[in-house]
């Protein structure tokens, strides 16, 4: 299946596979057009969220529930934007 790689998560830069009709979506995005995994897509949204509003208490609120296990493996910008919205409050 490597072979077959055509998009990388947002969250960690994994390669994976998305299947066309995913990524011809024009209305809506779908997480596996974002994301290789529905929790990093969780993490996505929840970045996405403090990135337009910076209100860092609800984004730290959403990221608290999402699995952050292999945060050492997510991509340094996604790394650094969950470590300051952590320690925000």
């Amino acid at each position: 299946m490597e072979n077959n790689i055509n998009a990388h998560c947002k969250i960690c830069g994994k390669g994976y596979h998305v299947c066309a009709s995913c990524l011809a979506q024009k209305g809506f995005q779908p997480w596996r057009a974002v994301t290789d995994t529905m929790n990093h897509y969780k993490i996505y949204m929840s970045i996405h969220g403090y990135t337009l509003s910076h209100d860092s208490k609800k984004a730290k609120t959403a990221l608290e529930n999402c699995d952050l296990s292999g945060l050492e493996n997510f991509r340094p910008e996604i790394k650094s934007a969950i470590q300051t919205i952590m320690t925000e409050h």
